[in-house]
Order: structure tokens, then sequence, then C-alpha cells
């Protein structure tokens, strides 16, 4: 049976430090998580083209991105700030919740991260899942209004 995890982290809400490559690198990995356990289902294609919709991205940045392959190492350095970092990790716990199922290489692949970004992992319960989408979705929109 898959394990549940999910993540506590401190307040970041003030988001002013992030960037529109950092939002991207962000749904890279995303994606990558989302791909990792074999099945890219179609609860993670929503969430993640929600999040590609509210950055506003071109269908074919949106394609190019589906295509690409971004190592763990780069897109951890290309972070500029530790709140891009702590959005990405929201992000992947929210994807790999998404369909419902966490699976163990998306789980793994969580840890990973945060083993590279030396932070710790917290089981919390179900009800606070969704609580990550929308603050994703909102940091999104306001990143994007900010650049604009």
């Amino acid at each position: 049976m898959p394990r549940v995890i999910r993540l506590r982290l401190e307040d970041a809400s003030a988001m002013s430090g992030l960037t529109r490559d950092d939002l991207k690198t962000i749904l890279q990995l995303g994606i990558h998580i989302a791909k990792i356990d074999g099945d890219f289902a179609v609860w993670e294609k929503k969430v993640l083209a929600r999040y590609a919709d509210a950055m506003k991205l071109t269908e074919a940045e949106k394609a190019d991105m589906v295509k690409q392959n971004l190592s763990l190492a780069k897109g951890l350095g290309s972070l500029s700030s530790s709140e891009a970092k702590h959005l990405l990790l929201k992000t992947l716990c929210t994807v790999a919740h998404s369909d419902g199922v966490p699976h163990e290489a998306e789980v793994d692949f969580i840890q990973k991260v945060m083993q590279r970004l030396g932070g710790q992992i917290f089981i919390l319960s179900k009800e606070e899942w969704g609580t990550y989408e929308k603050e994703v979705m909102d940091t999104i929109a306001e990143v994007v209004k900010t650049l604009a």
C-alpha cells in the first residue's frame, strides 16, 4: 500500500520572490511527478492544466513543457528563492494526490526533493490535501499579476 504524505511547511505566504522561470520549473517538475508512476492520470493533467492556464502559457509552451525532461538537480538549482522551493513542494504534493492515489514512486520523489532541500515530511490528514491546490493556484495568480 502506498504511503500517504503531506507537507507542513513554514509560512511562505510572501511569494514576491518568485519569477516566471520559477513557475515554469515548478510546472515541469509537477509534470515529472505526474508521469513518474507510469500513469499520467486525468486528474493530474487537470491540475497541471489549471496551473499552466493560470500562468498564461501558450499552447506551444504547454506542449513543449510536456516534452521536456528536466533533471531534479537542474530544476532545484534554478529555483531563485526559498519561496519557490516551498511552492515546488506544495505543487508536488498536490499533483501526487490529485488522482487520489499517492503512488510509491511519487512519494519517493517528494522525499528525494525534501532531502536535497533539507526539509521534513509530516503525515497529515486527507482533509488538508485540497488546501495546497488552492494555495498553489492563488500563488501562481498573484505572481502572474505581479509580473504583468
